[in-house]
């Protein structure tokens, strides 16, 4: 069986990130044709196209799609390795990329990470959790802090910490001169939910059947920003975690009577890459943030099972409607 071209392969696999064959020269720092050359050697060695070069714009191919998956786990390894044999300890460079379900758990860890490590480069995406969990697989995401993890052994969970789910309220409604929402208060309202796969609306929608509540109607919003508005344009009540609300004069925050209605948060990243320097620092500072919340009592830690969907927030019953 013939040994793989490290080159070539590296090649592709920098064509393939950067989106073109310019860029990828630049990142190898080798000339264009070069990078071109050990691109077609590896097809030709193995009768592939990796890439469609059709009016003037490179896209990966289906071969070319199911190999970069594997460059980017073959890389990473490599990464991994180096910084293993390097003995790295001071973290005075390296990048470390932060995926986020949302920005109000993540920014906070990221500032605190910056200010005792300044070297490193640290980014931010910010998606629904299943975009994330993708990058953490492909390896474009070191590590990530979200509401709603699988059970996959594949990854290691860090419980961070434990945030009641409050009801927004319009300013003007008459539920917001009280200092509670019962969820049957809702049956006769209009509730502003994100949509089915955010966690906040699985919360609401199981807290509210668990009591036999059916709301009037539901408008659905595809953002936090956009149910903050909707909201304070007297379209309904929302709901959002508390600590995701950071004020406004148009809206109350109140608490939802009659149910413990929580969002659990969590840090993930590959069970694998857990050794990797930058990784391993921002690990240990969430663990500090976490002990300093108090933690999540009762949810999974890492090295036993990883939260499940079912596990990742709850709403305990409330009392039944009449």
């Amino acid at each position: 069986m013939k040994s793989m071209n490290f080159a070539q392969l590296r090649a592709f696999h920098a064509v393939a990130t950067e989106g073109g064959f310019t860029k990828a020269a630049r990142l190898l720092n080798v000339t264009q044709p070069t990078c071109s050359q050990e691109v077609k050697a590896l097809e030709e060695t193995y009768g592939v196209t990796l890439f469609d070069r059709s009016n003037r714009q490179v896209a990966l191919t289906e071969v070319g799609t199911a190999l970069f998956a594997v460059t980017r786990r073959l890389f990473a390894a490599e990464q991994e390795a180096m910084e293993l044999l390097a003995g790295v300890r001071h973290l005075d460079g390296g990048t470390l990329a932060v995926g986020a379900d949302g920005p109000f758990h993540a920014v906070p860890l990221i500032a605190r990470f910056t200010r005792s490590h300044p070297g490193p480069t640290v980014t931010l995406a910010v998606g629904n959790s299943r975009s994330m969990l993708e990058g953490l697989m492909e390896t474009r995401i070191d590590v990530a802090v979200l509401a709603d993890v699988p059970g996959d052994s594949r990854l290691y969970v860090l419980p961070l910490r434990r945030d009641p789910v409050r009801a927004l309220v319009p300013k003007a409604h008459p539920l917001a001169r009280r200092r509670a929402v019962a969820l049957t208060d809702l049956a006769t309202e209009r509730l502003v939910l994100r949509e089915p796969g955010s966690m906040t609306r699985r919360l609401i929608e199981r807290a509210l059947a668990a009591a036999e509540v059916t709301p009037a109607a539901v408008i659905e919003i595809q953002s936090r920003e956009a149910v903050v508005e909707a909201v304070a344009a007297g379209l309904g009540i929302g709901f959002t975690s508390a600590a995701e609300f950071t004020g406004d004069g148009r809206l109350v925050l109140l608490p939802i009577a009659g149910a413990e209605v929580e969002m659990d948060e969590y840090v993930v990243c590959l069970r694998e890459r857990r050794r990797l320097a930058v990784v391993r620092a921002f690990l240990d500072l969430a663990r500090e943030v976490a002990a300093e919340a108090g933690g999540l009592s009762g949810a999974a830690m890492p090295g036993s099972a990883p939260a499940t969907p079912a596990t990742a927030g709850h709403a305990a019953p409330a009392p039944r409607r009449r």
